[in-house]
């Protein structure tokens, strides 16, 4: 009977597995300097929902996000829960037909992760936008770029003398 017990709460361990939950990875693209990138996530069947994202930033900078929602009718309807990047929460506007949220952060490089958590109706999507500027130069570099600077203009300011003749009489005794 314990055999039997165990077998079968050895099965069902199998049988209730938990779903996979593969990150969507999100493309940014350069613009002028700064990285751009969109994301969008689905909901099919109600209920609660967890989805995560991924992108990877080559430097440290000052990362923005903002993601909305637009439901069209209350089946549709999706109240965010918590939205994080990095762990961080953004600011989420009160749940109801039209719902967004925003965050402000600096990053570090690397990859960054954003993960989306709410309660949906059936057929419910969402979409957001990620953008990253990198960070300014450090004062070395900045002292570097403005001696440079000043040595091009000086050079560019600088006139050669003209050679001129010098005429001396010399008096021997």
């Amino acid at each position: 009977m314990k055999k039997t017990a165990l077998a079968l709460a050895g099965l069902a361990t199998f049988a209730v597995a938990a779903p996979a939950q593969a990150a969507t990875v999100i493309d940014l693209e350069e613009d002028a300097g700064t990285l751009t990138g969109e994301f969008t996530g689905s909901v099919r069947t109600a209920g609660a929902f967890s989805q995560m994202f991924t992108f990877f930033l080559p430097t440290s900078g000052t990362t923005a996000a903002t993601i909305t929602t637009i439901a069209v009718t209350m089946a549709g309807d999706i109240d965010f829960t918590s939205v994080t990047l990095n762990g961080q929460e953004f600011n989420l506007s009160a749940n109801g037909f039209v719902e967004g949220g925003f965050i402000r952060l600096f990053t570090q490089p690397g990859e960054q992760t954003l993960i989306v958590n709410g309660t949906s109706g059936t057929n419910a999507g969402y979409s957001g936008v990620v953008t990253f500027a990198p960070g300014v130069p450090e004062p070395g570099v900045w002292l570097l770029m403005i001696l440079g600077f000043g040595a091009i203009g000086g050079a560019i300011r600088y006139r050669r003398r003209k050679d001129v003749a010098v005429k001396t009489k010399f008096n021997f005794a």
